[in-house]
């Protein structure tokens, strides 16, 4: 197993610390909006690349590495330094291009990751043949929702270049929407559909189901961006209804996976399963929200907090929880992988890693989303109080707090499984018995 930098290790912890430092950095973000005294703009770009950039696609090309060493022959296994270095500076260019509000470093960094992409889309396609049957349909799924990277890369050099301005405002749209809807979200919910079933050691309740929803997807993802691109509210109620149904029927899936297979337990299926939960639930609030704006001006008012608090919320439930899920699910095998090279002898060493990630399952669960939905109730109490009022204050605190414990404990689990080395199994062992290590 390749270790050090440019190995999936490396790619995975970078992932981290970027996603946990541009997090505070958004924490920081919602504080100051609900303070009446919004951050520089400058920064609230460099939380959003740093966060999609530098950690969120920095993980994913780690667990497809991760993916791809676990199942490869040893001393065919290879470092990457140079996509590893690549990425980070791409990251390190658009934080930088944002907060100095200088567009030609961003338009340069925009095109380091285009010469990035290549590499990091050839790792994804191999993990996704290792680690399914590779059937047609699953093939146009995972293929269709690269596309949208590569739309919303596109789209982004023409933002960045400025050579457009009268369309500035549905090219915004498309960057946008291609990344994180076709992109992101397609890529989580097929991959989590792919992977849980595996964790559970059973297959789909219905298979049926699991082909129908690689085959909604798309079509309702596409709708909603057409209808956000042309500014049809129809369009985009018709495409939300659809996808409501396409969720629903995933959840329904997988949960009866979950069912049949005894209801196991561990901090990956858990998270998994939530994440899921909440994009259903953010799913029907948009809806909700599509509806609102049939009226003129809307039913229910709403400004940019409460936008604020529904994509983070959406971002924290769905998107944060599946990234945790990934990383309780690939740490123990890999670090028992680069650990200990003969196969047969990392089960002892690799339940010691597992014991360690299943830690604090429910508290660790809990505060994540309860502080992603507190911030949901922050939004809703401004209809009634000032955001001087000390309840929205408390809230605000509230939610936070919560979510900082989370990135805490998250990050204790990572260092600590780390720290836990082969030939400590008895030990650990010992102290998971104890009342105070469960």
């Amino acid at each position: 197993m390749s270790r050090g930098l440019g190995s999936p290790l490396s790619f995975l912890l970078a992932g981290w610390g970027w996603l946990l430092l541009t997090s505070l950095l958004g924490l920081a973000t919602f504080w100051s909006i609900v303070r009446g005294s919004p951050l520089p703009p400058g920064l609230r770009l460099l939380h959003v690349h740093g966060v999609l950039i530098g950690g969120l696609l920095q993980l994913m090309t780690g667990f497809a590495l991760t993916a791809s060493d676990l199942t490869a022959q040893e001393g065919t296994r290879s470092k990457h330094r140079l996509l590893f270095v690549g990425i980070n500076l791409v990251a390190l260019g658009f934080t930088a291009g944002a907060a100095l509000r200088d567009p030609t470093l961003t338009l340069l960094a925009g095109l380091l990751l285009a010469a990035v992409c290549a590499p990091i889309v050839r790792h994804l396609v191999h993990a996704f043949r290792v680690c399914s049957a590779g059937t047609s349909l699953s093939s146009f799924f995972f293929g269709f929702s690269l596309l949208g990277l590569f739309g919303s890369l596109i789209l982004g050099a023409l933002l960045s270049g400025a050579w457009y301005p009268t369309w500035h405002g549905i090219i915004r749209l498309g960057h946008v929407h291609a990344g994180i809807l076709l992109f992101l979200t397609m890529a989580i919910v097929g991959t989590v559909q792919l992977t849980l079933p595996i964790l559970l050691h059973r297959t789909l309740h219905s298979e049926a189901l699991g082909q129908a929803v690689l085959l909604l997807l798309p079509a309702c993802a596409a709708g909603l961006l057409t209808g956000f691109l042309l500014s049809s509210i129809h369009i985009q109620l018709v495409a939300g209804g659809g996808l409501i149904l396409t969720l629903a029927l995933c959840c329904f899936n997988l949960l009866r996976t979950w069912s049949q297979a005894g209801q196991p337990g561990s901090t990956a299926t858990d998270h998994l399963l939530t994440a899921l939960c909440f994009l259903f639930i953010m799913t029907c609030i948009g809806l909700a929200l599509g509806i609102n704006d049939l009226w003129t001006p809307p039913a229910l008012p709403y400004g940019t907090l409460h936008m604020v608090a529904y994509t983070h919320t959406a971002f924290l439930g769905f998107v944060l929880q599946a990234v945790v899920g990934g990383l309780s699910m690939a740490f123990p095998p890999l670090l028992a992988a680069q650990r200990i090279p003969n196969q047969k002898k990392r089960g002892p060493y690799r339940d010691v890693l597992e014991r360690i990630m299943n830690r604090w399952r429910a508290a660790q669960v809990s505060t994540v989303s309860f502080g992603a939905l507190g911030l949901v109730l922050v939004a809703s109490l401004t209809w009634n109080l000032p955001l001087s009022s000390p309840w929205i204050q408390a809230a605000t605190w509230g939610s936070l707090g919560l979510l900082l414990i989370h990135l805490t404990m998250v990050t204790v689990k990572v260092t600590q499984a780390l720290n836990a080395h082969p030939g400590h199994e008895r030990t650990t062992t010992n102290e998971s018995k104890h009342p105070d290590g469960r």
